[in-house]
């Protein structure tokens, strides 16, 4: 009998778990818990003078936080002198779960992580048109599956390619062929009844990269990516530059060069999917049938016509690359996007090319490469979900 009410009591704190709102509470609260999120573990002591807090208001919010389950104690550290310290950190095992989608023209990603980014469980359907309404439900069927599995659930984030306004309307898509305005994150919330922010996929990954990412050591960096479009994102002073229309580094018309007419020549047009694909067919590497599969498969048998391909890419990418370093003097470039495989194959052209083009007093410049996989960037979706969560940052 007693067995059978622990069992029950058990059940009703796991109901009770899942039904949470997992709200923080005040303006000190989420700034506690957000250091804590994304710095690690520190005492009161550190908390009061990192985040100019007095004593008293860090000892009541925490106290707060430790009783509604969103932070935990560690083991007590001892010092050489004074009082031993109780390290804080977020309670991130039985804390609030978050859902990342990534959606592309050919299929929606999903990720489910915990409150820190950490990936759970992944999810992918193909997309057989890109229209809003199959966009949403090849989404719904996704979050649904993850929301069987991971109850707790917080926020959803979903990002795509296109401009977003205020993280909820769609802009613009040009890979998907949205051409209207489209409120994405009320047309979600209505069917799944969780908040939903919508996102750039490149600012997505881009604050995923810098919440709990490589870019978490810098305060500045720069971030380009090439797949089927184009992307540049710049983090300076700890901030994401977006720009007053949304679209900073967005467009792809970054000009690199001039064409032969005289006339910019943008980024996009040598170092997206399509302009890759339109050069390698004009060079008859591949036939007009054949797409960048061949390709890959050319470049791994080191086909000298597809390395020559790479090197114009790297070069493509390195010219954008110096252009940013001129003007923000990042601590580090990111190279990144599904297409970041053949930046490698072309070797150091690269960085050879990025290194003659900037200053001497700038040849400290590092030089980072991602996966190129869509875990990244859904999880960076997560990631804008976590920080509505959190809040912004005041």
């Amino acid at each position: 009998m007693q067995r059978d009410q622990d069992v029950n009591a058990g059940r009703e704190l796991d109901a009770d778990q899942e039904s949470r709102t997992w709200e923080l509470g005040g303006g000190s609260a989420r700034a506690v818990y957000r250091d804590l999120l994304r710095f690690g573990p520190r005492s009161r002591r550190d908390l009061t003078v990192r985040l100019s807090l007095s004593a008293p208001t860090v000892t009541r919010v925490t106290r707060d936080l430790l009783e509604a389950g969103q932070l935990r104690t560690l083991e007590t550290v001892a010092r050489p002198k004074g009082r031993p310290q109780e390290p804080l950190d977020i309670e991130e095992n039985r804390g609030p779960r978050f859902i990342g989608v990534k959606v592309t023209a050919d299929g929606v990603h999903a990720v489910a992580t915990t409150v820190r980014g950490n990936v759970l469980e992944e999810l992918a359907l193909p997309l057989t048109e890109t229209s809003p309404g199959i966009v949403e439900e090849v989404i719904v069927e996704l979050v649904q599956a993850l929301l069987e599995a991971h109850p707790r659930v917080a926020r959803i984030g979903v990002s795509l390619g296109g401009p977003v306004a205020h993280r909820r309307v769609v802009i613009s898509s040009y890979l998907l062929g949205w051409e209207r305005e489209h409120d994405l994150a009320t047309a979600l919330e209505a069917r799944l009844q969780l908040p939903v922010v919508v996102e750039n996929d490149l600012v997505a990954m881009v604050n995923g990269l810098h919440w709990f990412g490589m870019g978490r050591s810098y305060s500045s960096f720069a971030v380009l990516t090439v797949g089927a479009g184009v992307g540049i994102a710049t983090v300076i002073d700890d901030g994401l530059v977006t720009g007053q229309s949304h679209v900073a580094g967005l467009t792809g018309l970054l000009p690199i060069g001039r064409r032969g007419d005289g006339t910019p020549l943008p980024i996009r047009e040598v170092a997206s999917t399509s302009s890759i694909l339109r050069r390698a067919r004009a060079a008859e590497v591949i036939t007009a049938e054949q797409g960048m599969e061949e390709l890959r498969r050319k470049l791994a048998a080191e086909d000298p016509e597809v390395l020559v391909i790479a090197r114009e890419l790297a070069h493509a990418l390195a010219a954008a690359a110096a252009g940013l370093a001129a003007v923000v003097d990042p601590e580090v470039i990111v190279l990144g996007g599904e297409n970041v495989d053949l930046v490698r194959a072309a070797g150091s052209a690269f960085e050879d090319a990025l290194r003659a083009a900037i200053a001497t007093s700038q040849q400290g410049l590092v030089v980072r490469v991602l996966s190129g996989d869509f875990e990244e960037w859904a999880r960076g979706s997560a990631v804008i979900a976590i920080q509505e969560f959190v809040g912004p940052v005041l």
